[in-house]
């Protein structure tokens, strides 16, 4: 319980130096108004700067599709394609019919 006046000494100190350092505006017609134009440059840089970073992907997001486009796409078109599906060439390997295993055709 000693500590509590010395710590409400230090207190009031701190609010004292408080008070000097930030000063209570004077209020005035003006002062709603001004605020509300320092919140409102605040805001409208906030917005430019995300603008920016959108365009900035939008960009790269073009660039990336054109260049997928323009040298992804013709190196895929040129990799061969088989038409033959897994069940065709099992049955090329294996014979048709009894008549090709009774005939002797069997490959």
């Amino acid at each position: 319980m000693r500590d509590m006046p010395n710590g409400q000494d230090k207190l009031d100190r701190l609010w004292a130096e408080y008070r000097e350092a930030c000063p209570n505006p004077e209020p005035s017609a003006g002062f709603m108004p001004g605020l509300w134009q320092r919140i409102e440059a605040q805001r409208s840089s906030n917005v430019i700067m995300l603008r920016r970073i959108a365009q900035i992907c939008v960009g790269a997001t073009l660039a990336l599709t054109v260049l997928i486009g323009a040298v992804l796409i013709p190196q895929l078109e040129k990799i061969p394609v088989y038409s033959a599906t897994y069940v065709d060439v099992i049955a090329a390997d294996h014979p048709n019919s009894y008549v090709d295993i009774l005939t002797g055709d069997i490959k």
